[in-house]
């Protein structure tokens, strides 16, 4: 059995809704997933990457909740 390598794109987010859609777009052509991760906008950040997700597909982009990355 072969096992095919899984590419997944991971973009950390923060009042990024005039550039998420561009980045997104560009992930997408080269990894099997694109996840936005959104650490609180208050922007229209969140509901570009939902529309994002709507158009390319949930298989594709992946959008976590808010404050989702911690160090």
């Amino acid at each position: 059995m072969d096992k095919k390598s899984l590419i997944v794109a991971a973009i950390p987010v923060f009042n990024e809704e005039k550039t998420i859609a561009r980045a997104v777009l560009s992930a997408q052509k080269h990894a099997d997933r694109v996840l936005v991760c959104d650490d609180g906008s208050s922007d229209m950040t969140a509901e570009v990457a939902e529309v994002l997700r709507l158009v390319l597909g949930a298989k594709k982009v992946y959008f976590e909740v808010p404050n989702c990355i911690r160090m």
